[in-house]
């Protein structure tokens, strides 16, 4: 049986890659954070990842409304890059209150709004180009150049798993 276990985004970034070296030696296989208003997790976990090589990353989750799924996918590809292959991305809604009265987005039609984009991010994850008009969400990637080097597509299981 594998062990997860959530790692706190409080204190500085020091603080956290101790926290996270020290759940780390414990033997635990993944350590998990949420994206709340404190420091960028999956930045964090970037760094996190090159501190700590022994143990699997995820995100608990990632809101999706305030990054654009390009973004998104460029952001998640650079941190799976950077810990070789160990970020398991978690993304969600978040909630009405938060997305419409703190970021002054709209939480219309939330199940369009991720429908659209996972038809975005899914294929960038995959290193493919997209060109995607939906009701909420637009992307057009091929006018980008893709960064070199190996893609390593952030999955649904810790890399044990598989």
């Amino acid at each position: 049986m594998r062990i997860g276990l959530s790692l706190e985004m409080n204190g500085t970034i020091d603080e956290i890659v101790d926290r996270a070296t020290s759940l780390g030696a414990t033997g635990v296989s993944s350590l998990w954070s949420s994206q709340i208003f404190g420091w960028d997790t999956l930045t964090t976990l970037a760094v996190v990842g090159r501190e700590v090589p022994t143990v699997t990353l995820g995100t608990a989750v990632v809101p999706v409304h305030p990054r654009h799924p390009t973004m998104l996918a460029t952001q998640a590809l650079t941190v799976q890059a950077a810990t070789g292959g160990r970020l398991v991305l978690g993304i969600g809604l978040s909630h009405q209150m938060v997305v419409e009265n703190v970021w002054g987005l709209s939480f219309d039609r939330p199940a369009r709004y991720m429908e659209e984009y996972l038809s975005i991010l899914m294929p960038m994850l995959d290193g493919e180009q997209v060109s995607f008009q939906g009701d909420v969400l637009r992307a057009n990637t091929s006018v980008h150049r893709r960064p070199r080097g190996p893609r390593h597509r952030p999955s649904s299981s810790p890399p044990s798993a598989r």
